[in-house]
């Protein structure tokens, strides 16, 4: 945890990867483990034009006694100190929003692609640059873990939102006992 004992999670993912579900874990965990947590959730729109981003900050008991303490709606750049990604491209949207700070944030990302509508409407190749894409990802972040999550799901008859569960918990970036 940062030095106010409060952690920042900014999850993307795109819709019907179970986001919304990650994040209940993620504040189901929290609760259970005494913590004080908030999530939030901003839709996005449908068919790749866009994400939906959730945001969490969870909080130990270690505050000013006798007061709660103050959480955020909403992720405020370079301030999130874990973001994690269901598709590449979506962590170097938060990238580009300003969002992961080399000096703070674990960025966890799927190094899968789902094409956005601009790359597949391109009269030649329309992708961007995966090397860039992955050259700023690990340039722009404290930490930077990547790996094909969607083919873990896949291969495990699951949905992405579980990889990312055990992403994070495998880069131990919660605040609460694995047991």
């Amino acid at each position: 945890m940062s030095e106010k004992n409060i952690i920042s999670i900014l999850i993307t993912a795109l819709g019907g990867e179970g986001g919304g579900t990650l994040m209940n874990w993620i504040l189901d965990c929290a609760r259970s483990s005494g913590l004080h947590v908030q999530g939030t959730s901003v839709p996005g729109v449908a068919q790749r034009t866009g994400s939906t981003s959730y945001y969490i900050e969870i909080c130990d008991k270690n505050f000013e006694r006798g007061k709660e303490p103050i959480l955020s709606l909403y992720p405020k750049p370079g301030r999130v100190d874990v973001l994690i990604a269901s598709e590449l491209l979506e962590a170097a949207r938060t990238i580009e929003r300003g969002y992961v700070n080399p000096d703070r944030t674990t960025l966890i990302t799927s190094s899968n692609r789902t094409y956005t509508n601009v790359e597949k409407i391109h009269t030649a190749d329309g992708r961007f640059d995966l090397k860039k894409i992955m050259d700023t990802c690990s340039k722009m972040s404290k930490e930077f873990i990547y790996f094909d999550m969607n083919k873990i799901a896949i291969d495990n008859s699951t949905i992405v939102s579980a990889t990312m569960f055990g992403a994070l918990s495998g880069a131990g970036v919660f605040p609460w006992d694995k047991n």
